[in-house]
């Protein structure tokens, strides 16, 4: 891993200048740009193998600040140990921004594979090079993509991490702009299907501590970026994936989860902001093609141990983890009995709004939406049943979770069942409207 610091049309446009533009930063890559493929057995043969793949996508969108410390994720993903169940059908690959130069001025994405030729060398195959004006962080990108691994590469097993700054199930540009939005000073359509640039920041910084990554923003503009809402993402999806990673801040809700239930049988998220250290890209596929099975709760439990290994004084703030591994296939249970508890608990729920006294995963108030689950439940005064149901429930649907002590010397990390939640604040008519757009609304009635 890298040093600890804080973590949205589609044009099939293959030119010779975007070629030359994509293939001039290649860090000592091999790069292969022929279109009709390799010849014979190897291992990045472009043949079509039926239905025996395991093909894992990394979507990374890195037109932002953080575009060097995912260049480095993908470097480190090739130069990591190759795990003894990899086969050479199973299939790597990478969509990406090039970051050459800053990553305000316009460079074209790219779709391409990794892997390593007999000798070693890491390979990177370039299958598409798409417009510079390529809108990374939209709906219609992700899905072209999609559709394009899902149409070129048939498999048994899709899966994708997704990695960029992230702000959970909050709509795009609300947590910069919350309060003009609020107060109808800004334009508010919550909709990234016809993207448009919303306000970000990328002020994220305090003096003295780690940097976090904090989903989906591509840089146009001080003060500008895309970003992609969770069910604009959810419905862009083609295909069903066998696991989602989200290598991003506060994706660890259960309105993420519940979201994604119909395309996505895991997920591996964290409820807190993660350090731009991110996940372990060095040892990421030996947990994801060593077996008849990807060991997500190996790879989930490797995020942590290292990230809790910090133990040294001065290493405080780098001591700073959440992770959990959900099957969201058993989300349907814990909707139906949190629709009781809420329906029976409203009062008590309300008379939390903005109270510390509940578990929260967030350190600035513009993240203030993201309270853990269970606490919430707990603190509202739930019956004994209630809570026993409750954590039936979590059990069946929560596979592992893990957190440290304290996130970042300012969060004590007492309470942690595997999944946030929105901790409804009254008066937010235009955040509050969003919400009840969102699936887990619409099966648990949180917010009338």
């Amino acid at each position: 891993m890298k040093s600890s610091q804080i973590s949205l049309t589609f044009r099939a446009l293959i030119t010779a200048i975007a070629l030359a533009a994509f293939c001039s930063c290649n860090d000592g890559w091999e790069d292969n740009m022929n279109p009709a493929g390799t010849v014979g057995r190897n291992p990045g043969d472009r043949t079509v193998t039926e239905y025996n793949r395991n093909v894992f996508l990394i979507y990374s969108i890195g037109f932002n600040n953080l575009s060097s410390y995912l260049k480095e994720d993908i470097n480190d993903i090739a130069s990591g140990r190759i795990p003894s169940g990899f086969d050479h059908d199973d299939v790597i690959l990478v969509f990406s921004h090039s970051t050459k130069g800053s990553y305000r001025n316009p460079n074209p994405p790219a779709l391409f594979r990794i892997y390593r030729d007999w000798n070693g060398k890491p390979v990177r195959d370039t299958l598409l090079v798409m417009d510079e004006n390529t809108v990374s962080a939209s709906p219609q990108t992700l899905n072209e993509v999609l559709t394009y691994v899902r149409d070129n590469f048939h498999a048994r097993r899709y899966g994708m991490l997704m990695s960029s700054h992230a702000t959970g199930w909050v709509p795009a540009g609300y947590t910069s702009k919350g309060k003009e939005m609020e107060d109808g000073e800004w334009p508010v359509t919550f909709s990234s299907a016809t993207p448009g640039p919303v306000p970000f920041s990328e002020k994220i910084q305090t003096s003295g501590m780690p940097v976090l990554k904090s989903f989906g923003s591509q840089s146009v503009a001080d003060s500008l970026a895309y970003e992609m809402n969770i069910n604009d993402m959810a419905d862009a999806i083609p295909m069903k994936l066998d696991y989602i990673l989200f290598d991003a801040c506060f994706m660890g809700g259960i309105e993420v989860a519940y979201e994604f239930r119909e395309v996505c049988d895991r997920m591996v998220f964290s409820q807190t902001e993660i350090m731009a250290d991110g996940m372990d890209y060095t040892t990421m596929t030996s947990y994801l093609f060593n077996g008849r099975e990807p060991d997500l709760e190996g790879f989930s439990e490797n995020f942590y141990r290292y990230y809790d290994s910090y133990d040294q004084p001065g290493e405080e703030t780098d001591r700073s983890a959440t992770i959990s591994l959900v099957d969201c296939r058993e989300l349907d249970d814990l909707a139906e009995v949190c629709r009781d508890i809420f329906g029976t608990n409203r009062s008590g729920i309300a008379s939390l709004e903005g109270s510390y006294k509940v578990q929260r995963y967030f350190r600035s108030s513009s993240h203030r939406w993201f309270y853990d689950l269970r606490h919430i439940v707990e603190m509202s005064g739930a019956t004994s049943d209630q809570l026993e149901r409750l954590d039936q429930a979590l059990e069946r649907c929560v596979l592992y979770k893990a957190a440290t002590e304290e996130f970042i010397c300012e969060i004590q990390l007492k309470n942690h069942c595997g999944l946030s939640m929105y901790l409804p604040y009254s008066g937010l008519d235009r955040l509050n409207s969003f919400y009840r757009k969102l699936e887990w609304n619409k099966a648990t009635g949180l917010v009338e």
